[in-house]
């Protein structure tokens, strides 16, 4: 492009080419603004003039992706988000722990010692028992949750972990009277990652997907390799995910779901994140949801060691 006039390369028909012509005309440059391009797509651009000896001889035009740009901001948003969560959730974990690992035992003694107490008390003791237990098994998932995670990492296809993942919400599938529609290619779709980490992320979203749609439908599973990573897709006919808290879909506890815990996804995000991928989602109300998950190949790993190993050297 140096050595060519502006007008060779831009036009005022295209939104681009009638901001950066305007700016040359007037000589005014861009600190940053955001435009919207022909196919919808926004791009951020800023605009600088270079001159030399009080003579314009050129310029400077940077354009970036506006929408990579806000999804890596929300991303590391969250990502700090559910870091303070989790610091602060497992030190009322562990504060929560001992004093319920007294009561239990203390209950215990008490109904010992009360042997013929009458069934109202009984029944009364009986339910105390039971909310603690609830209790502590919903302490017991917020310590796990934040404890650090050791990766037992392998060689593996994601083929085969689908195919388990398949089995395990099969029954449920079932009873809401869903199909399961799986739509994976002949090759391997080998990474490196933790098994059992990877199969319960994989299965947090199908059975979301699942529990969608009461009334029936078809989940769609789908996998593939694009260039350096592999790609699951996971599709649902349900309702969808209102606006309103589609920024809320990863946080800890948060759920829709009157017997849900809300761990299920802020766990596939963590598991995620650990094997330096990525989940996002698309949804429209009336059109269910699509869930993509994002891991980079065994080939791209490979090279990345390789590449750290030479550095080293």
């Amino acid at each position: 492009m140096l050595g060519h006039n502006v007008t060779e390369f831009l036009s005022q028909e295209s939104p681009l080419g009638r901001v950066v012509l305007d700016s040359f005309a007037s000589h005014v440059p861009i600190a940053q603004r955001e435009v919207e391009m022909e196919n919808g797509r926004r791009v951020l651009l800023s605009l600088d003039f270079i001159e030399e000896g009080g003579e314009r001889i050129g310029a400077l035009l940077t354009l970036r992706d506006a929408e990579t740009v806000r999804r890596i901001e929300d991303e590391i948003e969250l990502s700090h988000r559910l870091a303070a969560i989790g610091r602060l959730a497992s030190g009322v974990g562990h504060e929560v722990k001992n004093p319920i690992n007294a009561i239990v035992v203390h209950l215990e003694l008490l109904r010992q010692k009360l042997q013929q107490v009458d069934p109202t008390t009984r029944r009364h003791m009986d339910v105390i028992g039971s909310e603690i237990q609830r209790l502590d098994r919903v302490v017991q998932m917020l310590v796990d949750f934040t404890r650090p995670v050791e990766l037992r990492l392998s060689d593996l296809d994601v083929r085969k972990l689908l195919d388990d993942v398949t089995q395990l919400a099969s029954p449920d599938a079932a009873r809401q009277g869903v199909a399961i529609d799986r739509q994976l290619p002949a090759v391997p779709l080998l990474v490196r990652a933790d098994s059992d980490l990877l199969k319960q992320a994989f299965l947090n979203v199908v059975l979301n997907g699942v529990q969608s749609m009461p009334q029936g439908g078809t989940l769609s599973i789908r996998g593939s390799k694009h260039d350096d990573e592999v790609l699951i897709e996971i599709s649902d006919q349900g309702s969808g995910i209102p606006n309103e808290i589609r920024d809320k879909v990863y946080n800890l506890y948060f759920t829709t779901k009157k017997t849900g815990t809300g761990i299920g996804l802020a766990m596939t995000y963590k598991v995620m994140q650990l094997h330096h991928g990525s989940v996002d989602f698309e949804s429209a109300d009336g059109n269910g949801t699509t869930f993509r998950l994002r891991l980079p190949s065994l080939a791209a790993v490979a090279d990345s060691q390789r590449e750290l190993a030479a550095r080293k050297t």
